[in-house]
C-alpha cells in the first residue's frame, strides 16, 4: 500500500468519516484522490479558518479528532485562526498540510514557511510525517489531541512520500478516553466542603461535555438531589437544562451574579477552565471546590480542594457518598436572580432591539435547537437570554473568542445532525468575515438558519470607544450586501425583517422552507440598548 493510501485508510478505521479543508497541488491532492477511491467524504470550504473550525466542531462532538488538510504557505497559514480556536476551546484537531519533498524543502523559496515554527505556539504538537514514522506519529497525535486539556495537532506531510510503498499494518489509531480516577481524600474532603456548606453554588465550565453524557445526569442528580443552584459558562450552557428550577443561567464573572454571590459561601467549580474566565484578577473570597480532568496549574482561581481526574468518575463518587445536604438555597431565590436578570437586559426602542430578537427566535424555533452565535456586541445578549435545553446544544468561541465561528459551526453541526434544527444567532460583522461560505452550505445543501444582527457597524468596538469617553467612534462602520439577493444569488433563502412580526414571519417560513438550502435573516436592530446592558453584564 503507498503511504497516502496508509493515510487515508488509518483516518478511516479511526472513526473518521469526514475531512475538510482546500486542497493544493502537492500532497492534499494525493490524499483527496485516496480519499474518494476509499469512501471517506471531503468537504470543500471557501477559507481554511472554516475548514479548521468546522472540523473542531466535529471533533468536539465525537471525541475523535477532526481532520482538516491545506496547501503548504498561504492555505497552511489560514488555518491559524481555526487551529487558534481548537487550542483554547479545547477541541481535538489534526491538520494536515502539503510541504516540499526532501531534495526540495532546504532549497525552494516559493511560498516556503516553517509551518512546525509556525504553528508550534498554537499547537500541542507540530511535527513531520515520513515514510517510516507516520503511522506511530498519527498515533501520537490521535492521543495528544484527545488528552485534557484537548487541542490541536499538526503534521506536514511531505510532497515526495505519498506514493511510496509501506508495510505498516492499519491499526485504529488511539483515543485517550482518560479514565484516571481522582484521590479518594480529594473526594470526601470535596464532599465534606459540601455538606456542610450553608450556600452552595455550582459553576459548570467546558470540560463537562468531554465524555459519553453520563456526566450531565450526574451533575443534574446533584443540583436536584442537593438543592445546589447552579452556573453554567457559554461554553456549557445545557449542561443542565437552563429550563431547571435550580438554573441560575450564565455565569460571566461579571457584575449580574453579584447578588447570588454575596451570600454565596461555596463554589463547586466542575470543569470549569480557567481559559473560560474574564482577563482579570479572581474577585470571589469563597472556598473553591474544584473538579477536572486537568490539574489547575494557571491559579486563575486557587481551589482549596481540587479533585483532579475524570469527571464522570468523580461525579459519581461524590453523588454516590452524599448523605446529607445543608443548602438553605430556595428555588425563589433562583427565580428572583433569573428575573433580575432578564429585567436589567430589558431595554426597549424603536424596532428591533437584540433582546427581541433572541426571544423571538426561542418563541419560535424548537426546543431541541443547536444554536451557535458569534464574537461581538450580540453575543453577550445572546449568551444571557437564550435558553440552552440540551447538553451541548449551544457553540460559541470562548476561549479563543473569534469572530466569524457561528456559520463554520452551524454548517459543521448540520452535516453531524441533519435531521435537527441548526440556527445561528450572529452579529453582522462576524457574518461578513465567513460570508462566502454560504456556498459552502448550499454546495452540501445544508439548510442553516443565519439569524443576522443588522446595524452595519462593529457595535462592540463602537461601545468600547463610548465607555473610553470618545464622543465619536471611529473605524466600526462598513458597507454590507442586499442580504436577500446575496441569498437568492445562490438559490438560498433570505428575508428582511425590521419589526417583531415579520422576524417570526421570517423563521417560520424557514423553518418551513423544504429546499434544503440555507437561510438567512436579516433583522434590522436598533442597537441603541447595547451601551447601557454592558454596563450591567461587565466591565468593559
Amino acid at each position: 500500500m503507498k503511504l497516502g493510501e496508509a493515510i487515508v485508510q488509518k483516518l478511516k478505521v479511526s472513526g473518521v468519516d469526514t475531512v475538510f479543508g482546500i486542497p493544493g497541488g502537492g500532497t492534499s491532492s494525493d490524499l483527496l484522490c485516496n480519499m474518494d477511491e476509499m469512501g471517506l467524504d471531503f468537504i470543500l470550504t471557501q477559507h481554511e479558518t472554516t475548514a479548521a473550525i468546522m472540523a473542531s466542531i466535529v471533533g468536539e462532538i465525537k471525541g475523535v479528532p477532526g481532520i482538516t488538510v491545506a496547501d503548504l504557505g498561504p492555505g497552511a497559514l489560514s488555518l491559524g485562526p481555526g487551529m487558534a480556536y481548537a487550542l483554547l476551546d479545547r477541541a481535538p484537531l489534526i491538520t494536515l498540510t502539503d510541504r516540499y519533498g526532501t531534495e526540495d524543502v532546504d532549497y525552494a523559496l516559493r511560498q516556503k514557511i516553517n509551518h512546525n515554527d509556525a504553528f508550534k505556539p498554537i499547537t500541542k504538537l507540530s511535527s513531520t510525517l515520513s515514510a517510516t514514522n507516520w503511522n506511530s506519529m498519527i498515533n501520537r497525535g490521535f492521543k495528544v489531541a484527545t488528552t485534557p486539556n484537548y487541542g490541536p495537532v499538526h503534521f506536514d506531510v511531505p510532497n515526495d512520500i505519498v506514493k511510496q510503498e509501506v508495510e505498516d499494518e492499519i491499526q485504529v489509531a488511539p483515543i485517550n478516553t482518560y479514565q484516571l480516577s481522582a484521590d479518594e481524600n480529594s473526594i470526601k474532603e470535596a464532599v465534606t466542603e459540601i455538606e456542610k456548606a450553608k450556600y452552595p453554588v455550582i459553576i459548570a465550565g467546558l470540560a463537562i461535555n468531554h465524555g459519553s453524557g453520563e456526566q450531565f445526569e450526574l451533575l443534574e442528580n446533584l443540583v436536584s438531589k442537593w438543592n445546589i443552584p447552579i452556573f453554567k459558562t457559554a461554553k456549557a450552557k445545557g449542561a443542565v437544562s437552563d429550563g431547571h428550577e435550580m438554573s441560575l443561567g450564565l455565569f460571566m464573572g461579571g457584575k449580574l451574579e453579584a447578588s447570588i454571590f454575596e451570600k454565596c459561601d461555596l463554589i463547586v467549580a466542575i470543569g470549569l477552565d480557567p481559559v473560560e474566565l474574564l482577563p482579570k484578577k479572581w474577585s470571589y473570597s469563597q472556598k473553591i471546590v474544584s473538579l477536572n480532568a486537568a490539574p489547575n496549574i494557571e491559579e486563575m482561581y486557587y481551589a482549596d480542594v481540587d479533585v483532579v481526574g475524570n469527571i464522570k468518575k468523580s461525579l459519581k463518587a461524590i453523588n454516590y457518598l452524599m448523605k446529607e445536604g445543608n443548602s438553605h438555597w430556595k428555588v425563589n431565590d433562583v427565580i428572583q436572580h433569573r428575573r433580575e436578570v432578564y429585567e436589567k437586559l430589558s431595554y426597549e426602542a424603536d424596532g428591533l432591539t437584540a433582546n427581541r430578537v433572541v426571544e423571538i427566535s426561542q418563541e419560535v424555533l424548537p426546543l431541541d435547537t443547536l444554536m451557535t452565535t458569534d464574537v461581538g456586541a450580540s453575543k453577550l445578549i445572546v449568551t444571557q437570554l437564550w435558553n440552552a435545553m440540551n447538553p451541548r446544544s449551544f457553540f460559541l468561541s470562548n476561549g479563543l473568542a473569534t469572530m466569524g465561528f457561528a456559520l463554520p459551526s452551524a454548517m459543521a453541526l448540520k452535516h453531524l445532525f441533519p435531521h435537527k434544527t441548526v440556527a445561528s444567532l450572529t452579529g453582522d460583522g462576524g457574518f461578513m468575515m465567513r460570508l462566502p461560505d454560504i456556498a459552502t452550505a448550499v454546495q452540501n445543501k445544508w439548510p442553516v438558519i443565519n439569524i443576522v444582527f443588522s446595524d452595519q457597524k462593529l457595535s462592540l468596538m463602537d461601545v468600547k470607544q463610548k465607555s473610553k469617553g470618545y464622543s465619536k467612534t471611529a473605524g466600526t462602520g462598513f458597507v454590507a450586501p442586499n442580504y436577500v439577493k446575496f441569498a437568492e444569488s445562490f438559490s438560498a433563502n433570505g428575508w428582511i425583517a425590521s419589526t417583531e412580526e415579520e422576524l417570526r414571519s421570517a423563521l417560520k417560513e424557514a423553518l418551513a422552507s423544504n429546499n434544503q438550502m440555507p437561510c438567512i435573516i436579516e433583522a434590522k436592530i436598533n442597537a441603541s440598548s447595547y451601551h447601557k446592558q454592558f454596563n450591567v453584564i461587565r466591565d468593559l
